[in-house]
């Protein structure tokens, strides 16, 4: 979704771009230190450690994070969402990548931006760039007690599928696993 479209869609101007710079991954680790208060312990840690990792598994060639900026003068960041390979790969780096299916992952608008649709736009932008990159199968977990989210997903066309993966993390068993046809 080029930026234009994007401010298309609501009365706020935003672009959606792929995260490169050093300040692109400030600006996602700015997002994650809010999106992992309320976490449980174990959860805000584990985002911690993603958050000094960043890239890692969401680097380029196979994987990608897309960061959306509010079109002022600050360029504040406001929302991002991460695509990685699944299951994921030793070498994020590898020049192959041995799957056709990925996931999204950390999807999350600033509180204040929510209710423009810059959450929708992260989701098709990501979809793009999967189907770009090859993948044709998009999964996503989601906490069962989370039902909004779920049901904004599987009105994106998002279905539910068995289970794929063992929480790590104790309490988080409740999951529901979608999937989504690229």
């Amino acid at each position: 979704m080029s930026a234009s479209q994007a401010s298309q869609e609501s009365e706020f101007p935003y672009t959606i771009s792929p995260a490169r710079t050093p300040a692109d991954m400030e600006a996602i680790r700015s997002l994650l230190k809010i999106y992992s208060h309320g976490q449980r312990e174990k959860q805000a840690a584990i985002l911690n450690a993603e958050s000094a990792s960043l890239p890692g598994r969401f680097s380029p060639p196979h994987g990608e994070m897309l960061l959306a900026r509010a079109n002022s003068s600050e360029q504040e960041a406001i929302g991002w969402i991460g695509l990685r390979p699944f299951p994921a790969l030793s070498d994020p780096q590898a020049e192959v990548c041995n799957t056709n299916a990925c996931k999204a992952k950390r999807l999350y608008v600033a509180e204040k931006y929510r209710g423009w649709g810059i959450g929708k736009a992260l989701m098709r932008e990501v979809m793009r760039t999967a189907k770009d990159k090859g993948f044709i199968e998009m999964r996503i977990s989601v906490e069962r007690t989370l039902k909004k989210e779920i049901e904004i997903y599987k009105r994106w066309g998002f279905v539910g599928i068995d289970k794929y993966f063992e929480s790590v993390l104790p309490g988080l068993n409740h999951l529901v696993y979608l999937s989504f046809k690229l």
